[in-house]
């Protein structure tokens, strides 16, 4: 029980930081990042971001729940 715990914190504190990583990335702060391409799609959107690697560079998707609009970050 106490690993099924600590497996499930480590997971929840892993998306907490990337999402909070995420946000400056999505404001245009980030120097590191630019916003290289912007589209629409119908669908679930209930999640507020997702972290993965695309070619090697870590990329960002963010997605706009009531817009459906989703923004693709590359870092350089």
């Amino acid at each position: 029980m106490k690993k099924k715990i600590a497996a499930a914190a480590a997971v929840m504190g892993a998306l907490a930081s990337t999402i909070a990583f995420a946000q400056p990335a999505s404001a245009g702060v980030d120097p590191r990042y630019y916003r290289e391409s912007s589209w629409s799609t119908e669908g679930d959107c209930k999640i507020s971001g997702h972290s993965g690697k695309q070619e090697g560079r870590w990329s960002d998707y963010f997605c706009s729940a009531s817009t459906y609009s989703w923004d693709l970050y590359v870092k350089r």
